[in-house]
């Protein structure tokens, strides 16, 4: 991406993350950028051309910010990780825009299957850390946990969730490995299929 697109993308995420989907139109995103409307349109034609793209930078923001919260080596480590991505109020904000357009757009909800996709396997990376066999299941309850936090760290001003946040994702987990060793490994393999996502 040429550092023109990715100036207005990142003056499109502002946008979105300030005034919602409601506001969000190309004149108020090139006054964001700086530009004339004439040189927004050049690089991206029309609003969903510009969404897509924004759609795009989100999750791949996403995919990366998860990606580097599970990659530290301790798990205790990887859980605080994931708590501050998911208290993260801007990035937050815009998935949960996105996920509104994702309904009715068929690009938007391309890019939320990329998400989907590549979610499932650092979620494994965090559930192997603390034993726990990445099953289908536990990947979906991982993912579907994860989803609610961000939600409701945007309901109640994600810091002072922080705390409940990281509590929840331990009390999962110890769940999931006491179901494992009540019930021994578990027959299905995890699923490699991508599944919609959301924040």
């Amino acid at each position: 991406m040429s550092a023109k697109r990715e100036a207005i993308v990142a003056a499109a995420l502002d946008v979105i993350e300030e005034d919602g989907l409601s506001g969000f139109t190309q004149p108020r995103v090139a006054r964001r950028a700086g530009l004339r409307q004439s040189h927004l349109t050049y690089y991206f034609p029309t609003r969903a051309d510009l969404l897509l793209a924004v759609a795009e930078e989100a999750v791949r923001r996403r995919i990366e910010a998860l990606r580097v919260a599970v990659s530290a080596e301790d798990p205790a480590a990887k859980v605080a990780g994931l708590v501050e991505v998911l208290v993260d109020l801007r990035q937050a904000r815009i998935l949960t825009a996105l996920t509104q357009s994702a309904d009715t757009d068929p690009g938007v909800r391309r890019a939320f299957r990329a998400l989907g996709a590549g979610i499932p396997p650092l979620g494994a990376a965090l559930l192997e850390s603390f034993g726990v066999e990445p099953t289908e299941a536990s990947l979906t309850l991982l993912q579907t946990t994860s989803t609610g936090i961000a939600v409701l760290a945007l309901a109640t001003g994600g810091e002072s969730f922080r705390d409940r946040a990281e509590q929840i994702l331990i009390q999962m987990i110890s769940g999931l490995l006491a179901e494992q060793h009540r019930t021994g490994p578990a027959t299905t393999h995890r699923s490699t299929d991508a599944r919609e996502a959301s924040p």
